[in-house]
């Protein structure tokens, strides 16, 4: 996706439109006022209701049978109460003896005998046999034998006589709780009850016109009620309604919002590629420039300046054809102790004058003098400053060679510098494709 496309996609933003709360409103106050109005109703009804009543001798005869009416309700609720928990009582007593009983049967079951006393009266008959002497050794051995084992099952017979104690026990039990529950009656109650409700009964039918008409006016009070609370529910859904609407317009518009912010994002990530693949694109159109462009017209200026019968070749239209490069990246010169700098515009900048002083007659020395940018140049190509006449020569010569040697290696160096730069903008044609890829 281009910068171009995105914004043509943020200006085709959907607009999302505030939902209208008016209607909600205009709807709310409506029903508020039918609810004034039923409030007005109700009102008077409860007026009518208010009005209506009974003599006060016969609203307090009613209201005193009414209180005891009440007071009898809480009495039968305690008698059966109270019945209730006997009855209770009565079921647990009669299941714990119904399982005594079961285990005196289970034990009783393997013999005869329903009691030691009878295990007694058989004992004595079978002693009465052996004492006789009419039995043989066999049987003798037989009897005395059997009688060893009445004797043991009657010491078993012990525990189910006191096991029979406590059957005895829960029967007395269960017939004193019988006896207590017959006790408590609600005959007598319900007795008063009944009539104390045919008092009622009878005041109520002579007053029938009166509570009937009273029972219209509560059943209409009621109605209306009911109405109000329809109206109050519609409120509620009308409330809950713009309330889910407008929920939906704030998850909408924080979406947009969201939605502009990865546009924002995606936007400012591909006008950062662009810069730079303009910036690449201008390297790449300097890039095209033949290389060493400006030490090479450095150079033949240098030589243009040191031997005046140089020819300057033509110069090329790229860039800039002075010698004079950024003194900010220019290495420092040394000047040697002779060397003379000048700041002011000469006749020429290689000469050699001499100059007499006042009443002197002995010749004046020879000045060599070299212009500041001269310096600067020489500095930026690495070449000694010729620090005398003599050493014009040896620059001249420094300055050829390194013409010849720049120029052998230009077109080398051009296409070098032609390549890095494609390289660079082929590499943010990836970084851009791969961007849009994931947008």
């Amino acid at each position: 996706m281009s910068v171009e496309t995105t914004k043509a996609t943020n200006n085709a933003r959907r607009f999302i439109k505030r939902p209208d709360d008016s209607i909600m409103k205009t709807e709310v106050s409506k029903l508020r006022k039918e609810i004034e109005k039923l409030d007005l109703n109700i009102n008077e009804l409860n007026n009518q209701i208010n009005k209506i009543s009974i003599d006060s001798t016969t609203n307090s005869k009613k209201q005193e049978l009414q209180k005891e009416l009440k007071e009898l309700t809480g009495k039968q609720a305690t008698i059966k109460n109270e019945r209730t928990t006997i009855m209770d009582q009565i079921k647990a007593v009669d299941t714990q003896l119904k399982r005594k009983v079961g285990e005196i049967q289970q034990q009783t079951s393997k013999n005869s005998f329903k009691s030691t006393k009878e295990i007694d009266g058989k004992i004595d008959q079978l002693d009465r046999l052996v004492s006789g002497g009419s039995l043989s050794l066999a049987e003798e051995r037989k009897t005395v034998k059997e009688m060893t084992a009445l004797r043991k099952l009657k010491k078993d017979f012990g525990s189910i006589e006191k096991q029979q104690e406590s059957i005895d026990q829960d029967k007395a039990k269960i017939a004193e709780l019988k006896k207590k529950l017959n006790s408590i009656q609600n005959k007598e109650v319900q007795s008063q009850y009944e009539k104390i409700q045919k008092e009622l009964d009878t005041i109520r039918n002579e007053n029938k016109s009166v509570y009937d008409k009273k029972g219209s006016l509560v059943t209409k009070r009621n109605d209306l009620r009911k109405q109000k609370d329809s109206k109050y529910d519609a409120i509620k859904k009308l409330k809950s309604e713009f309330n889910e609407e407008f929920s939906s317009f704030k998850q909408q518009l924080n979406e947009e919002k969201k939605k502009r912010e990865e546009e924002y994002k995606i936007q400012q990530e591909q006008e950062k590629i662009l810069k730079k693949k303009q910036l690449a694109e201008k390297q790449l159109e300097e890039a095209s420039k033949p290389a060493f462009e400006t030490e090479i017209n450095s150079i033949h200026n240098l030589l243009s300046y040191f031997d005046p019968s140089y020819v300057k070749p033509q110069p090329k239209k790229f860039g800039n054809e002075s010698f004079i490069t950024n003194t900010s990246s220019a290495r420092t010169i040394e000047m040697p102790d002779d060397v003379v700098i000048l700041k002011k515009e000469e006749k020429s900048y290689l000469e050699g004058t001499a100059k007499k002083s006042k009443n002197s007659s002995r010749k004046s020395k020879s000045r060599f003098v070299v212009a500041p940018d001269i310096i600067t140049a020489l500095g930026d190509l690495s070449i000694p400053l010729p620090t005398k006449q003599e050493d014009v020569e040896g620059t001249v010569k420094s300055l050829k060679e390194t013409l010849s040697a720049l120029e052998s290696k230009q077109d080398e160096q051009t296409k070098a510098n032609i390549e890095k730069a494609k390289a660079k903008i082929a590499a943010l044609d990836s970084e851009e494709a791969t961007e849009d890829k994931e947008n």
